[in-house]
């Protein structure tokens, strides 16, 4: 399967989980996109050229991806994951949400989900090619 990670990766933690995310993803003999590598250089970051041109690129792969996985940890303040999070679950992609804190989530998010994982372990061992639904089943953010 060919999967898109949306995560935030700007402090060590959030990049430890995106990095861990990647590597079950490759075990598993899955193909990936990850914006963490493909930041695109070859323009000047923060650029209105390097904006537009990562998220083009991000668009796409989302389109590209068979299902996409995100990564939730203690982070309501990072709309990139949020919007992406939106527009697949909008284009009819599958999402999943690795929450390694299991802090509760809002239901905006909880009620996109196809799978739902506080572990890396119930990543791995989860079947994506029969993909069963494995909803989130935890209270949801009030507020």
């Amino acid at each position: 399967m060919k999967f898109y990670i949306a995560s935030p990766f700007f402090n060590k933690e959030e990049l430890t989980h995106v990095k861990d995310i990647e590597q079950v993803l490759q075990e598993g003999g899955h193909q990936m996109f990850s914006p963490r590598q493909n930041q695109l250089p070859e323009f000047e970051f923060a650029s209105f050229e390097w904006r537009t041109n990562v998220f083009r690129n991000d668009i796409n792969h989302i389109k590209w991806c068979d299902a996409l996985i995100a990564i939730l940890d203690d982070n309501y303040g990072d709309t990139g994951t949020a919007f992406e999070v939106g527009y697949a679950y909008a284009i009819g992609r599958p999402v999943y949400l690795y929450n390694p804190s299991g802090n509760i989530i809002n239901l905006m998010i909880t009620d996109a989900l196809h799978g739902y994982f506080e572990s890396l372990d119930e990543i791995r061992a989860y079947d994506f090619e029969l993909a069963p639904a494995k909803p989130y089943m935890k209270k949801i953010k009030d507020v």
